[in-house]
């Protein structure tokens, strides 16, 4: 059973970062910075517990995420793309402004600063052990399916499309793209609001995986995945096979931590020290898009 719980855990773990770290993809191919990751988890975790409390529905509860995660990424290109401001300062701004802006919202709307009210949920079957149980909500959580999906799509998008070239072309030599009658700006705010409700959806797989929302409850995936994104150099499938394996890592300290056998701030701390390992030991074979410069 305990390899049925380990499974159940990895797919909650790893959703989250994979989908955060293909926003993150398609806006850094864009040539823009993304250092919101963490922003725009919170922020779709929370338009997804509050959409999913109004509505009581799931394809609603998305709906809201996505659309609060693209929102962000607009806003981010306001100052990022339009305003020329650095993308690091925004990035972290946005980062703040979620941790602030989700604890004021949740006082406002239900009370509490802490956290929300808890999301129904379904019954499990009769009769079925916890293991089984943990597995089940994990494969009914929609966002683990569309997870690969979208890494399909936005490969494809990169590799395949007339969109995905001019999107690479603003990445890598913007000027040249203008020169070409590629309106840069255009598809740098598109790439940021696409990326943001992309990574907002891995927002709301933890609101929905953990029935409820939780003050601060992105936890440092978003960063996770900003080092997902630099370790799979830019492309959607190998930033999400790294993403999966960081998911992996935090899968298994939530395994070790429930043994009891290891002190539990070692055990937070090791999905950060080794991806932080990963990143030293493979930045110099990667290969930023140019603009990023």
């Amino acid at each position: 059973m305990m390899a049925v719980v380990f499974l159940a855990q990895v797919l909650s773990a790893a959703t989250p970062l994979v989908l955060a770290s293909l926003g993150g993809v398609l806006s850094e191919r864009a040539g823009v910075t993304m250092l919101a990751l963490e922003g725009y988890l919170l922020l779709g975790a929370f338009a997804a517990v509050v959409a999913g409390l109004a509505s009581g529905s799931v394809l609603v509860a998305l709906l809201a995420a996505a659309l609060a995660g693209a929102l962000a990424g607009a806003l981010f290109a306001v100052f990022a793309v339009w305003r020329r401001a650095s993308a690091v300062v925004v990035g972290v701004a946005i980062n703040l402004l979620a941790v602030a802006g989700t604890r004021a919202a949740l006082k406002v709307l239900y009370g509490s600063a802490s956290n929300s009210p808890t999301l129904p949920t379904s019954a499990g079957a009769r009769g079925s052990s916890l293991a089984w149980t943990a597995l089940r909500d994990a494969l009914t959580t929609p966002t683990v399916w569309i997870a690969p999906v979208l890494v399909t799509l936005a490969a494809l998008l990169l590799s395949r499309t007339v969109s995905g070239l001019r999107l690479t072309a603003c990445g890598e030599h913007p000027m040249a793209a203008r020169a070409q009658g590629v309106p840069v700006a255009r598809v740098q705010t598109m790439a940021l609001m696409l990326g943001g409700a992309v990574a907002a959806l891995g927002g709301a797989q933890l609101g929905l995986h953990q029935h409820g929302f939780i003050a601060a409850m992105s936890g440092g995936r978003g960063f996770l995945a900003v080092a997902a994104v630099i370790l799979g150099r830019w492309r959607p499938v190998r930033a999400a096979v790294w993403a999966a394996g960081i998911g992996a890592l935090s899968a298994l300290e939530a395994t070790l931590a429930s043994s009891g056998q290891v002190p539990s701030v070692l055990l937070q701390a090791l999905p950060f020290a080794i991806t932080l390992l990963a990143v030293a030991g493979r930045s110099g074979k990667a290969r930023a898009p140019a603009a990023l410069a």
